[in-house]
């Protein structure tokens, strides 16, 4: 089944900052376990969770830009990426999951 890139992203920070929290994982270690969760865009554009803040940030050419992802629904039937305003897989016609949006 496919997920959403960032949401994958955003689960493993979770887990990382209650490790973290609990003692288990020191704040470099955190630090550079937060960096490896890059996730590149369907625009091959690089995006990052600043570690301190938990937010998303995008490069833009020579910087980090603070921004939204690009959210998408996954359908559970076909691996599908679509917009969060449909209901229905464009692809498939599967009735797609709102509940992680």
């Amino acid at each position: 089944m496919a997920m959403d890139p960032f949401a994958l992203a955003e689960g493993r920070y979770r887990f990382l900052l209650e490790e973290r929290n609990q003692g288990r994982l020191d704040a470099r270690e955190f630090r550079a376990e937060v960096r490896r969760l890059r996730v590149e865009d369907g625009e091959q554009r690089d995006w990052i969770i600043g570690p301190g803040n938990g937010v998303w940030y995008r490069r833009e050419r020579d910087r980090w830009m603070e921004m939204e992802p690009p959210r998408r629904l996954v359908c559970t039937q076909c691996g599908h990426h679509n917009l969060t305003r449909h209901s229905f897989c464009v692809e498939c016609g599967h009735r797609l999951d709102r509940t992680h949006v």
